[in-house]
């Protein structure tokens, strides 16, 4: 005979309690498994509940593989293989979880696994700044897409993206990148991570892939994490280096022409032009560029894209939106050359699009009506008077020893060359034990360089002018203590 105190039940049903005390007879052997258990009505009788409950438990029970039904609906424990530890536990003290709004959860795991890092001031985030969103312009444009849509933003994206977003991307290109490409060969996805991915796919087997360096720090560990060959392919003042790529024997490398990370560089016409006979001469050779931060170049004009110059069709031109509207709204986008594209079409045709619909039909909307590119407008006065703003800081400071100072022309970075002895090691901890967080150049390198020692790379897009002042004050009484 079974039977139970439901006196302490609280709030939760008869049979979700009653499903809880047998569960745990079951696992602390209370019930041995093979055990026939009362019938319906015996133990609905036996605890004065109705039937009902009965059943409902036992439903549970059956459906979770607690127990089994035989003919006659006769039920009986079910044997378990690896049952967990549960001898402490009594049918008496089990009740069901409380599902309370204010349930405390940090009672049950007091040390969270992963805590973010707070910073006074943190050089390393190069993020947009979130308070110049526009986010009266993207309500606006929200609700007239959902006023307009209504299947298509529930219904299953195209698995290469929203059309009208691709045609949208497309005439953009065209505009500000002097790309002439079709809406068929781009390829809409939920962050650059994720295209790549699905590019390395796509790309000749045993390719060996290059990374500028230094650079991005990221894209190697994308190919290690893919357990991919990769090659550190030098820089010069030029660009890539094209005596090291060709001795690194790499036949996929990635570069960022427009505006390098970290070097601040630009690819120069010549070397642009080396490199896409480089690409030519070789049918498994491929060329990633790299395009994040275009947009923001404040005394000239925007240099045209290296896709725009490749009539080999091996140049696969990457960007996001991440930079230029917010890292929440996770929109990328790849344009393939025609080749890669049938291949892509071919073997990908089953994923389902990463990104949002919803999302995805308003960014359509904003470019198409020209809300992003006055958006970008306003964006990049801002960037720029915060650029000469941390320069004006850091010149007039006598604190810092600086022999030189790069950048500001585009981008949201400056490189602070050092006049100092102490390590980049020294340098980083002790800016980190006055609330800074910062990268020095030497640390976007997968070999030793001593010419990007001493650097600071400090990405200034998302820190105020109070902050900047004060921040470039505790900076330069690190020179001052050591």
């Amino acid at each position: 005979m079974l039977i139970y105190d439901f006196s302490g039940r609280g709030t939760h049903p008869l049979y979700e309690y009653l499903y809880h005390c047998l569960k745990a007879d079951i696992l602390n052997g209370r019930i041995p498994a093979g055990t026939k258990l009362p019938s319906k009505r015996e133990l609905a009788a036996d605890n004065q509940i109705s039937v009902r409950t009965v059943m409902n438990a036992y439903d549970q029970l059956l459906t979770e593989g607690y127990i089994t039904a035989e003919e006659k609906r006769c039920y009986f424990a079910a044997k378990l293989e690896t049952a967990p530890e549960r001898s402490s536990i009594s049918a008496c003290s089990v009740s069901a979880p409380e599902r309370t709004a204010d349930r405390n959860f940090a009672s049950e795991d007091p040390e969270p696994l992963y805590k973010e890092d707070t910073w006074y001031a943190d050089f390393t985030s190069n993020n947009t700044i979130y308070e110049k969103f526009p986010f009266s312009l993207w309500r606006k444009t929200m609700r007239e897409v959902l006023s307009e849509y209504d299947l298509e933003l529930v219904q299953r994206a195209h698995f290469l993206g929203v059309p009208a977003l691709r045609k949208a991307i497309a005439d953009y290109l065209y505009r500000s990148r002097g790309m002439n490409v079709s809406p068929e060969c781009i390829v809409i996805g939920a962050g650059i991570e994720y295209l790549y991915e699905k590019l390395i796919k796509l790309l000749p087997e045993h390719s060996v892939y290059g990374a500028e360096n230094p650079g991005y720090r990221k894209i190697p560990r994308i190919y290690e994490e893919f357990g991919l060959p990769w090659k550190s392919i030098e820089m010069d003042e030029s660009g890539v280096s094209m005596a090291s790529l060709r001795e690194s024997g790499a036949n996929v490398v990635h570069v960022s022409p427009e505006h390098h990370y970290p070097l601040g560089t630009v690819t120069t016409a010549g070397r642009r032009q080396e490199l896409l006979s480089w690409a030519a001469e070789a049918a498994n050779r491929y060329i990633i560029e790299d395009d994040y931060d275009c947009e923001f170049r404040y005394s000239t004009k925007s240099i045209p894209a290296l896709q725009s110059m490749d009539l080999s069709h091996r140049v696969i031109y990457m960007n996001t939106f991440s930079k230029s509207l917010a890292p929440a709204i996770r929109i990328s986008y790849m344009v393939l050359p025609r080749k890669l594209m049938e291949h892509y079409i071919a073997r990908a045709n089953f994923y389902s699009n990463s990104a949002s619909s919803c999302e995805q039909y308003a960014l359509a909307r904003f470019i198409e009506n020209g809300s992003f590119e006055r958006h970008l407008s306003r964006l990049k006065k801002y960037y720029r008077q915060e650029g000469e703003r941390l320069l004006r800081i850091i010149k007039q400071s006598s604190l810092i020893p600086s022999s030189r100072i790069t950048g500001g022309s585009c981008g949201t970075h400056l490189l602070v060359y050092l006049d100092t002895s102490l390590t980049d090691v020294e340098i980083r901890w002790a800016a980190r034990s006055k609330g800074i967080n910062l990268a020095c150049l030497s640390e976007f390198c997968t070999e030793i360089h001593p010419e990007y020692e001493h650097v600071l790379v400090l990405n200034y897009c998302d820190l105020d002018e109070r902050t900047l002042a004060e921040t470039v004050r505790r900076l330069g009484n690190i020179f001052i203590q050591w």
